[in-house]
């Protein structure tokens, strides 16, 4: 049995596609996909990409970054989705 890929919607962009885990985060996946969300460091430090996740887990791919505090708030650039994610972008 074959398991279903993992879906990234970027709601306001009208965007749905399944994650290529290729991407090493999800702000690179936006990019590619020919989105242009804001970013600065790439790094999980200055919150510039800081995005609401609508629905679905994600996971920080780097340790040292410094997750928003705000319930329901993620940092695109240093996180992949777990799940089906729905991002507001």
């Amino acid at each position: 049995m074959t398991e279903a890929p993992v879906t990234v919607e970027f709601r306001g962009s009208g965007v749905t596609r399944p994650w290529d885990p290729k991407a090493k985060s999800l702000l690179e996946f936006a990019e590619a996909l020919g989105l242009d969300p804001a970013f600065s460091c790439r790094q999980g430090y200055c919150h510039t990409c800081q995005c609401t996740l609508v629905s679905g887990d994600i996971e920080y791919t780097d340790p040292d970054a410094d997750p928003p505090s705000q319930a329901g708030e993620i940092l695109i650039c240093c996180s992949v989705p777990k799940t089906a994610v729905v991002i507001d972008i």
